[in-house]
């Protein structure tokens, strides 16, 4: 089973479009795949048009990473209907309680990097791929995430790991290397290998100047990671997440849909 973070802390920068398109177009393809809706904003859940997990609901993803829950995980799960996506599209959404998430894990004692695994381990089996929307920062949260993703024993080099999504600015840059530097420093610390899968770069516009295709040409230009994909500045995202329907059922031959059926092909080899 694959584990993909699509992760970075800057704003803004089409994380949220990027788990879930993604995880559409691995559907789509005829994986079963869920999506983990890791960010306290929820964009992601309401994006594909369901609700937040009620505050207080003892079935958050907190509660079991907590060990609180008083229902299995499996019962929090959405079943996204399109027919394209064959029931084999699950959502796990989010809970306003995320925004407590440092404080309550910093409170565990032993075990808080492998809180996420135990959290979701009761439904990894019925996936090929999991895939989490990350979150807004660089704190505790971000450190557990990472570290559900390492590699696992026995597993192969860039198999699971994080998929960053990138502007072509500078502050895209800056952003990389604070984000770099804590991936860095877990391995360090928790002796685990994370792989960076590559770059995506978001938003791209090639009429905003020659800054900008600099920008894009700068990260293309690194060998490791490499850049996956180019998604340009299209319409057809906002549309879909305006109306809260996936991206490849509001526009299914749409250029953006493509690209992330490309991606897909690209990440499930």
């Amino acid at each position: 089973m694959k584990r993909i973070l699509v992760a970075l802390q800057k704003g803004g920068v089409g994380k949220t479009f990027l788990a879930s398109g993604l995880a559409q177009a691995l559907a789509e393809m005829g994986l079963r795949v869920l999506v983990v809706d890791y960010d306290p904003q929820g964009h992601l859940t309401r994006r594909l048009g369901q609700e937040l997990i009620p505050m207080d609901s003892k079935a958050s993803l907190l509660d079991h990473m907590l060990g609180l829950a008083t229902r299995h995980i499996r019962r929090s799960l959405v079943v996204l209907p399109q027919s394209r996506f064959g029931e084999r599209l699950h959502l796990l959404p989010a809970c306003p309680d995320a925004f407590l998430f440092d404080v309550a894990l910093s409170r565990m004692r032993a075990g808080r990097e492998e809180s996420l695994a135990r959290a979701l381990e009761p439904i990894e089996a019925d996936y090929d791929v999991v895939i989490l929307d990350g979150p807004p920062s660089l704190g505790l949260a971000m450190d557990i995430a990472m570290h559900y993703v390492h590699r696992r024993p026995g597993e192969l080099a860039d198999r699971s790991g994080i998929l960053m999504p990138v502007w072509p600015d500078l502050p895209s840059f800056q952003a990389y290397d604070l984000f770099d530097s804590q991936r860095r420093e877990l391995m360090s610390m928790a002796r685990v290998q994370v792989d960076e899968l590559g770059f995506v770069v978001n938003a791209y516009d090639s009429r905003k100047g020659a800054s900008v295709q600099a920008r894009r040409d700068e990260w293309e230009e690194r060998s490791a990671p490499g850049v996956l994909a180019v998604f340009g500045d299209l319409k057809e995202q906002r549309e879909a997440q305006d109306r809260a329907v996936p991206l490849l059922e509001y526009d299914p031959h749409c250029e953006l849909s493509n690209a992330l059926r490309a991606l897909g092909r690209e990440m499930a080899a």
